[in-house]
């Protein structure tokens, strides 16, 4: 009777334990894996082929505020939160951020503005100076942009290249560039006014072969036929 009356409490013990364990541990369990679903990938999908493959899974679609992106096209979605193949009880919002297609930059009105201006504004702009060569004109200042490709507002590419062509004020004669190598400073002044040019950039260097003030070197080189007016740079001596 003793073992007859061990085993029912053991029983009775074993049985109320198990049902703890059901109750508390083993069927919260289930039910929450039971309502779980994997979020399906929503990218490159339009919102409304999103919200339809949600639906089949318990789930709702938020659409956020868009971005720029060279690869999904303008509508389509970019990236979801919660991600893709993540599991997430029913019910649950996925958030979703839309596509606004590529981004284009406008290009700047930039004729009638100095070199340095352009400059200025096309890097505001999220584009990138390109070739600048210049041209004679009669009606543009010297120093300031004639024309430009592409055109202002022309939409492009960020770091697209922006051309230039800058004038140099009206057609003037072709004159050769002096040599004024080994002459003083004061000297070649002279000559590169009588030539129709004008100094531009000197430098100083040390040199043991010339004395102080001499012409070492020069840009353009003797010889080179330049534009009446062009600056003739111009590297001296010193001790």
């Amino acid at each position: 009777m003793r073992e007859v009356a061990l085993f029912a409490i053991c029983a009775i013990f074993t049985g109320t334990v198990g049902l703890i364990l059901l109750d508390m541990v083993i069927m919260p369990n289930l039910v929450r894996k039971g309502m779980q679903v994997e979020v399906p990938d929503l990218v490159d999908l339009t919102p409304s082929q999103a919200r339809k493959k949600l639906s089949r899974y318990g789930l709702r679609l938020r659409m956020q505020d868009p971005r720029w992106d060279d690869r999904i096209l303008e509508g389509r979605i970019v990236s979801q939160n919660p991600l893709a193949f993540s599991r997430v009880k029913q019910n649950r919002t996925v958030y979703a951020v839309p596509s606004k297609g590529r981004r284009l930059y406008a290009v700047p009105d930039l004729e009638g503005k100095t070199l340095r201006q352009a400059r200025l504004w096309i890097e505001q702009s999220g584009l990138e100076v390109g070739e600048v060569t210049e041209d004679a004109s009669f009606q543009v200042k010297e120093g300031f942009v004639m024309f430009q490709v592409p055109e202002a507002g022309e939409e492009v590419d960020e770091g697209h290249f922006v051309s230039l062509v800058i004038s140099n004020g009206p057609p003037r004669k072709i004159v050769p560039v002096p040599n004024l190598v080994s002459r003083d400073l004061e000297n070649a002044r002279n000559v590169v006014a009588g030539a129709g040019l004008r100094v531009g950039t000197i430098r100083y260097e040390f040199s043991t072969e010339y004395l102080p003030n001499f012409i070492l070197r020069q840009v353009p080189e003797p010889g080179e036929e330049v534009k009446r007016g062009t600056r003739i740079d111009l590297v001296v001596s010193k001790l």
